[in-house]
């Protein structure tokens, strides 16, 4: 017998943008209020599995909220992170609740250019970690400033010539405010990542080290001692891109900046970034950007 229970849905970044009223669909990077949202019925109040990460901070009221079946009581001060495909769900809210929220995805984090090195401060994604933590007021003043300035740059209505650039900015500095408070809160809490989350973390150290010289996920798989089929399947099991998706997107990322600098002409780019000639990086960037490198400088003049 077939029993009519509703599935978990996943909710991303573009569905957040509409139900908080965006015209324009936002795919990697959001801030918002949760009293701007007019969520649907069949999102309110049920488990939700988002495609992208969350870190909210309580401005007022109380809510009991689930992360992965575990209740929380949240209240005014409380910091929660929500990693990528867990799920989660309001349960139940005051009607004074109110939670600033940061949302972005795994292709912001690299379009924010956040060291390698870094990565490890960011511990407090992985899905075993606890999610939670009950700020005092001053440090969840000096955050809500930053996270308030993050939503003043994210606004539709905000224009900015180097607007892409202070977001980015912006974001590094919330980042490392974020892991700032988890080590102060719990300095004695060491990361605990599982495998799968181990094996992205490695792949993405090293791909920061080696895309401009290195390319096929072979090179990743022997480097990491597995097959590159086991290790496209633990990526896109956590990231829902394959491990060719994410290189092609870093070189891209990549070449867009250097593309920006007005200094550097297309065959130089290309040349930096190894490829054999210049015709070659075109026909890839065109691939996956939809102009030619030429017509993108042309349009940043």
């Amino acid at each position: 017998m077939k029993t009519d229970i509703p599935s978990i849905h996943n909710y991303t970044i573009s569905d957040v943008s509409i139900d908080a009223g965006r015209k324009d669909l936002v795919k990697d990077f959001l801030t918002f209020t949760n009293d701007e949202l007019k969520p649907s019925e069949e999102k309110f109040g049920r488990p939700l599995r988002s495609d992208h990460f969350s870190i909210g901070l309580v401005i007022a009221g109380e809510a009991h909220f689930q992360v992965n079946l575990i209740n929380y009581h949240i209240k005014k001060n409380n910091l929660l992170i929500i990693p990528f495909n867990v799920i989660h769900q309001f349960q139940k809210t005051d009607d004074d609740f109110i939670v600033i929220v940061v949302n972005f995805s795994h292709d912001f984090l690299a379009q924010a250019r956040l060291s390698e090195k870094h990565i490890p401060s960011f511990g407090f994604f992985s899905t075993q970690n606890n999610p939670y933590l009950m700020l005092q007021e001053q440090d969840a003043n000096a955050l809500y400033e930053v996270m308030k300035m993050l939503r003043k740059l994210d606004d539709p209505e905000y224009q900015h010539p180097f607007k892409t650039e202070i977001i980015h900015h912006g974001f590094n500095i919330f980042m490392f405010e974020v892991a700032a408070l988890f080590k102060k809160y719990r300095p004695n809490e060491l990361v605990q990542l599982t495998r799968k989350e181990e094996i992205l973390t490695s792949f993405i150290k090293m791909l920061f080290q080696h895309f401009r010289e290195e390319r096929s996920v072979q090179f990743y798989a022997d480097a990491l001692y597995m097959t590159p089929k086991h290790l496209t399947k633990m990526v896109k099991e956590q990231t829902n891109k394959t491990c060719s998706e994410m290189i092609d997107e870093i070189v891209i990322v990549e070449a867009k900046i250097m593309l920006d600098d007005l200094g550097l002409s297309v065959a130089t780019v290309a040349e930096r970034l190894q490829f054999s000639d210049q015709f070659f990086f075109s026909k890839f960037f065109k691939k996956h950007t939809g102009i030619t490198p030429s017509k993108y400088k042309g349009a940043i003049k």
